[in-house]
């Protein structure tokens, strides 16, 4: 009898303790009781005036929804994740372009004028002329021009941090240069002294009272000029 479900033997349980079942259904109780300590139990209770232990209902239906939104809570978890790794790889890109872009593009870095040279300065209608060598084996990307209050104009060269080596395709480490006094002295005071390099590291190109000599020909040719 211990093979009949306890939870039919529960149903009866009522019945056999008022002693209004039918003979066949004592007997099916009878035979479970006598070896089923659980469903003694339970009548024991009903015999003591005992509550009956109230069975949990199981809904299925609410299962399905706690599962569902498991599910939702999952995807939509993923989802993040998913667009958290693509903000993140994107940042991670515009990092890495940066700091190329820093170390091999961006000139901020003054030449010294420790390996440089300026000679062949002249002059031709307001066009100062001059040679730039600078011999350290690396190349110039950039020129800047810079004019102080006190009129004095610095031709800074520059370099990213990470130097190239120089070659063909760089001329301004080897060249010929022009500054156009008319336009610079046309943005304020007048050029009164020409340096190369920066205040703190500079060498002298021209300053007011020097005579320069006028510009060669072979000079002015390079530049278009008549």
């Amino acid at each position: 009898m211990k093979d009949v479900p306890c939870r039919v033997i529960e149903d009866l349980l009522p019945l056999y303790h008022d002693d209004v079942c039918s003979e066949e259904s004592r007997t099916l109780v009878e035979g479970h009781l006598s070896q089923c300590e659980a469903c003694r139990n339970e009548l024991q209770r009903m015999r003591a005036g005992l509550p009956v232990e109230e069975k949990v209902t199981v809904d299925r239906n609410s299962d399905d929804r706690v599962m569902k939104g498991i599910a939702s809570s999952w995807k939509k978890g993923r989802k993040r994740s998913f667009w958290k790794g693509i903000v993140l790889a994107a940042l991670l890109l515009g990092c890495l372009v940066l700091t190329y872009e820093g170390l091999f593009n961006w000139d901020i870095i003054d030449v010294g004028t420790e390996d440089a040279k300026v000679t062949q300065v002249s002059l031709h209608e307001y066009k100062m002329f001059y040679y730039l060598h600078v011999d350290d084996g690396y190349a110039i990307q950039t020129m800047i021009n810079s004019k102080k209050e006190d009129g004095t104009l610095y031709i800074t060269a520059k370099r990213p941090i990470i130097k190239r080596k120089a070659d063909a395709t760089f001329t301004f480490e080897n060249s010929y240069e022009f500054i156009d006094l008319t336009s610079q002295n046309a943005e304020g005071k007048e050029v009164k002294a020409i340096y190369f390099g920066t205040p703190e590291d500079r060498k002298l190109i021209w300053k007011e009272g020097m005579d320069l000599p006028k510009t060669e020909q072979s000079v002015l040719e390079r530049f278009g000029m008549e």
